[in-house]
């Protein structure tokens, strides 16, 4: 009996460990490519960043190819339509923070600082357009994070911008980082309410595969309760009944 729960209990901390929390995105669909248009503006401040990470990973884990676009005044294409997936992970993970014995917030350098400044969220979707068109793509979504502010003399170019992504049969869907009422109301006025990710689907933290759950920002409490289990166990089948040989169960995992 005291085997039978130990072994329960390894494979419940197998599962656990396994269990990376990432979900893909619902609203994507199922075929296609991802361009994601980043918001390097000023305005994007750190209390924004775990939408950003869950969002990337979210992206990532549906396993479509992507394009990666990052913007402020201007637009540059940071990684071209049909890139793999998987290399969303690495801009994800310059969104978390460093281990800090102080305790003291501080995430890694930013490779596009040089990028940062005022914002006109055309250049971004023109841009998108021009690459997925470059590419020859036609079954495509435009995934927009930023707190869509934009400069007031941006406004008309946005609409055109949106208005293009359309036409050519691109779907557009907005990640809003805490967007002024003003500029959702614009928003939603160009692409409907339907457009939007609701922030709740994006709240929870998320961890990529092969990542503890620290550095989502989530302490894996299940994992560390399920280890607890283990050891206990473990420790009673020592005492009890000598050593247990569980060479089968870690050749299964």
């Amino acid at each position: 009996m005291l085997a039978l729960a130990i072994a329960a209990a390894a494979a419940l901390e197998l599962g656990f460990a396994r269990g990376g929390g990432v979900t893909e995105a619902a609203y994507l669909p199922s075929k296609g490519t991802n361009v994601v248009l980043m918001d390097f503006s000023y305005s994007i401040t750190g209390s924004s960043y775990r939408l950003i990470v869950n969002a990337l990973r979210k992206i990532a884990a549906a396993g479509n190819p992507v394009g990666l676009i990052g913007f402020s005044d201007v637009a540059y294409e940071l990684l071209p339509p049909g890139t793999p997936s998987r290399e969303l992970e690495p801009i994800a993970r310059l969104f978390i923070p460093l281990p800090s014995r102080s305790g003291e917030i501080r995430f890694p350098s930013s490779p596009w600082a040089p990028l940062q400044g005022g914002t006109r969220i055309s250049t971004g979707l023109r841009l998108a357009d021009e690459a997925l068109r470059r590419e020859g793509v036609h079954n495509a979504s435009v995934i927009l994070i930023s707190d869509l502010e934009t400069a007031s003399e941006d406004a008309p170019s946005v609409v055109n911008a949106v208005a293009d992504l359309q036409q050519h049969g691109y779907s557009l869907h907005l990640i809003g980082l805490d967007p002024t009422p003003p500029s959702l109301h614009f928003f939603e006025g160009l692409a409907g309410k339907q457009a939007f990710v609701r922030e709740k689907s994006l709240s929870a933290s998320v961890k990529h595969p092969g990542s503890s759950g620290l550095l989502s920002g989530q302490t894996p409490w299940a994992f560390l309760l399920g280890a607890a289990l283990l050891a206990a166990l473990l420790a009673a089948n020592e005492r009890w009944c000598g050593e247990l040989d569980l060479s089968g169960l870690r050749r299964r995992a």
